[in-house]
C-alpha cells in the first residue's frame, strides 16, 4: 500500500534536486519527480549559472583569460561556452570584419594591464596588419597551403583563421614578420594563441629560437638582475643560511687545490683527455671568416655549412652577442632598446 503525502513532504518539492528530496523524506526519486510533475510545481534552481546575452558578449569579443575574469567563472567555462556559441553561429550571424583604420588603432593603442606588462611585451617591429579580406576567401597559408577565411580570431591583432578550424591561424603575412622578429610572449600576447603553438609555428617554418624581440627581452632579465633592488633581495634569501662546511675543512680543501700535481695525476689525466678527444674530436680554433658567417643565416645552415655542432654555433653566437653589447656605449644600448 503506498504512503500518502504529507503536507511537509508536499513543501519540500521543488526546493533541491528531486533525488536529494527523496533521501530527506524516504521515497524514490522518481516518485519524488513524478509528484512534482503533476502538481506542476517548477523544477529546482539549477547548481550552475545559467549564461546571460550580455555574457555571452563578452565571451565572443574578449580573449579567453580576460573574459573569465571580467565575469568571475573559470577559464574552461569560458572556453566551453565560447566553442558552443561559435558552433551555433550561421554564416550570417558571424561578426563583421574590422576596417583597416580599425585594425591600424588597435595594434597602435593596445590594451596593457601595467607598465611592466607593456615592457615584456611590445614589439620591436611592427605595426602588424591582417590580410584584409571578407569571410568565404582565400588565403595561402605558409603550412597548409590553400585555406578558406571562416572568419577572424578576437585577439588584440584579428587574424584570419581557417574554416572549420576556430583554434588555428591562417599562417601568412605579417604574422610570418612577426614569428621571424618578435619574441614568443609578444606574439602570444597580441595574436591570441598560447605559447606552443608560437613555438609549434616557428619550428614548422624552421624559425630560430632567438629572435631579435627574444634577445631584447633576455639582456632586459639580465639587466633587472643586475639592479641594486634584484641584488638586495637576493642576499636577503641567503641572509642566516649556516655554511654547511666547516672552517677547518674548508681549509683542508684549499691546501689540496694548492697542492702541486704528481706526475702520476698528469699522466692519468693526459690519458682521459686522449679518450675523450678520440670520441668527440678535439674543437678547433674559430677563424675569421667563419666568425663572419654567424648571423648571416640560420644557425642550422652555418653549422652544417662549417661542419660543426649547432650548439657550438649557437655558443659562438651568444658569446659575440654578449661581447659586443658589453663593448657598446651605454647610450647607445638604451637608445635602441628603447627605439
Amino acid at each position: 500500500m503506498k504512503r500518502p503525502w504529507t503536507q511537509a513532504e508536499i513543501q519540500a518539492l521543488g526546493t533541491k534536486p528531486d533525488a536529494d528530496v527523496g533521501r530527506l523524506i524516504g521515497r524514490p526519486g522518481k516518485a519524488v519527480w513524478a509528484k512534482r510533475k503533476a502538481l506542476r510545481i517548477p523544477d529546482p534552481p539549477s547548481l550552475v549559472r545559467a549564461w546571460k546575452e550580455s555574457e555571452d558578449k563578452i565571451v565572443l569579443s574578449r580573449a579567453i583569460p580576460e573574459a573569465a575574469k571580467f565575469l568571475n567563472r573559470t577559464v574552461m567555462a569560458v572556453r566551453i561556452r565560447r566553442r558552443k556559441l561559435i558552433r551555433k553561429l550561421s554564416p550570417g550571424d558571424v561578426p563583421q570584419l574590422l576596417t583597416l583604420e580599425e585594425v591600424e588603432r588597435r595594434i597602435k593603442v593596445p590594451r596593457y594591464d601595467s607598465k611592466e606588462q607593456e615592457e615584456k611585451v611590445r614589439f620591436v617591429d611592427g605595426p602588424y596588419s591582417p590580410p584584409m579580406i571578407s569571410i568565404g576567401g582565400w588565403l595561402k597559408c605558409k603550412l597548409r597551403d590553400d585555406l578558406q577565411v571562416g572568419g577572424y580570431s578576437n585577439g588584440l591583432i584579428p587574424w584570419p583563421v581557417a574554416l572549420g578550424r576556430a583554434n588555428q591561424l591562417i599562417v601568412c603575412g605579417d604574422l610570418v614578420r612577426a614569428l621571424k622578429t618578435e619574441s614568443r610572449l609578444a606574439v602570444s600576447f597580441h595574436f591570441g594563441i598560447s605559447l606552443a603553438l608560437v613555438s609549434e609555428y616557428r619550428q614548422k617554418l624552421g624559425i630560430e629560437r632567438y629572435t631579435a624581440g627574444s634577445m631584447r627581452l633576455f639582456w632586459r632579465n639580465i639587466d633587472l638582475a643586475r639592479t641594486d633592488e634584484a641584488r638586495a633581495k637576493l642576499s636577503k634569501k641567503h641572509e642566516g643560511r649556516g655554511d654547511t662546511m666547516k672552517p677547518e675543512d674548508r681549509e683542508k680543501l684549499r691546501e689540496i687545490q694548492r697542492r702541486p700535481k704528481s706526475e702520476v695525476w698528469k699522466h692519468k689525466m693526459a690519458e682521459h683527455w686522449k679518450r675523450r678527444f678520440a670520441i668527440s674530436g678535439r674543437p678547433e680554433k674559430w677563424t675569421d671568416a667563419e666568425i663572419k658567417m654567424i648571423g648571416t643565416r640560420p644557425d642550422p645552415e652555418v653549422a652544417k655549412l662549417l661542419n660543426r655542432s649547432l650548439s657550438s654555433v649557437k655558443a659562438k653566437k651568444f658569446q659575440l652577442l654578449q661581447t659586443a653589447r658589453q663593448s657598446a656605449p651605454t647610450e647607445g644600448i638604451a637608445d635602441s632598446e628603447n627605439s
